[in-house]
């Protein structure tokens, strides 16, 4: 589970989450799922704390980022082991860490000041440093699609920085890399791991296949679990397009190809 908060400086325990991103991820056959989750996403909050009650996916957050994994876990009916959360300093961080990274627009706009950097982007492929990738990741404004498409740009951004960081280049400083950006990330992923996992791709070479896929809904107004007193904004979950994202992630999980669609022998 990526999570992401507009926050800078140092990373919280809690807080909302505006960035929801799962990784469903298959190390033997090499596929990367990324799943966007809107933030206004109108869903079950599961947690020992506040037990079950509906609200923005957002919120959840503010209850710990096991909250989070919990409900987007049962809304995808699975199990969610591990987590990294970022803020606005981590990825600038990151990104200029890795020297920037190459990300693919489906559109040309240009970010306004809400975004914090102010820039035109292409259509096609654009070379960010941080702060670019953290404005191209904001943006909302400019884009027809609103808050989906900002949703399907933050996927592009971390595709980018998957690509970049599997790069032989980039594994052969991954210790470097993994110690500069340790105070920037907080994650359950140990640092036994990800030297596994760095070895492991070292010596296979293998290409990854990574997709993008975005759950979708309704624009409506509801009462929140977390603000009970008036109606706010909310998406209602298209279910036909929740159910698909889970047999993609099923895909994935079982061994499957997403190239295909079909499970491998």
């Amino acid at each position: 589970y990526l999570s992401g908060n507009d926050e800078c400086g140092e990373l919280n325990q809690s807080g909302r989450s505006d960035v929801n991103i799962l990784i469903v991820v298959n190390p033997k056959t090499k596929q990367i799922l990324l799943i966007n989750t809107p933030r206004d996403y109108y869903v079950n909050v599961n947690s020992l704390k506040s037990g079950i009650g509906k609200d923005k996916l957002t919120h959840a957050g503010t209850y710990g980022i096991d909250v989070s994994m919990e409900t987007l876990g049962a809304l995808y009916e699975t199990d969610i082991n591990y987590y990294v959360r970022l803020n606005f300093s981590s990825l600038i961080e990151i990104v200029d860490i890795l020297g920037g990274v190459d990300v693919y627009s489906e559109y040309a706009f240009t970010t306004g000041w809400e975004s914090g950097y102010e820039m035109e982007v292409q259509q096609g492929i654009n070379h960010f440093d941080g702060k670019q990738a953290l404005a191209f990741s904001r943006e909302r404004h400019a884009l027809e699609g609103g808050d989906n498409q900002r949703g399907k740009n933050q996927q592009a951004v971390i595709t980018a920085m998957l690509k970049k960081v599997l790069s032989p280049t980039m594994l052969l400083k991954a210790n470097s890399i993994i110690n500069q950006v340790s105070q920037d990330v907080e994650t359950n992923i140990s640092q036994g791991q990800l030297n596994s996992l760095v070895k492991s791709q070292l010596k296979s070479g293998a290409k990854w296949t990574i997709q993008s896929v975005a759950a979708s809904g309704t624009d409506g107004e509801d009462y929140c679990y977390s603000v009970p007193d008036m109606p706010l904004y909310v998406l209602y979950p298209d279910e036909e397009v929740v159910n698909s994202i889970v047999e993609l992630a099923n895909i994935v999980e079982e061994g499957g190809s997403l190239e295909s669609g079909e499970a491998l022998n």
